[in-house]
């Protein structure tokens, strides 16, 4: 916390690209609901590796990628690109 503090008084955010901003937010709701998830598991004792009802926008790439190989899609592209492609192959299943 004393470096957090130092940190914000010392150094400027000015040119600070918004893309690492959302990255971060991106991993710090990712840890926030793993550990709710882990939580709950433990406590329902219940393990829920299921497709259905996935948020890919909590994903890391590498994870959007494996699920794009598994079912057979262009694993290249943005992340947006590639959370659109699993939005769109997961309706088609339906």
């Amino acid at each position: 916390a004393e470096n957090s503090t130092e940190a914000i008084n010392n150094i400027s955010f000015a040119d600070f690209p918004g893309s690492v901003v959302k990255d971060l937010m991106i991993a710090f709701d990712r840890s926030k609901k793993r550990i709710l998830q882990d939580h709950c598991s433990d406590s329902e004792g219940e393990d829920n590796d299921d497709d259905d009802g996935e948020d890919y926008s909590l994903m890391r790439v590498s994870e959007l990628r494996r699920k794009l190989d598994g079912k057979g899609l262009d694993v290249d592209g943005s992340r947006e690109a590639m959370i659109e492609a699993l939005k769109n192959s997961t309706a088609l299943s339906y």
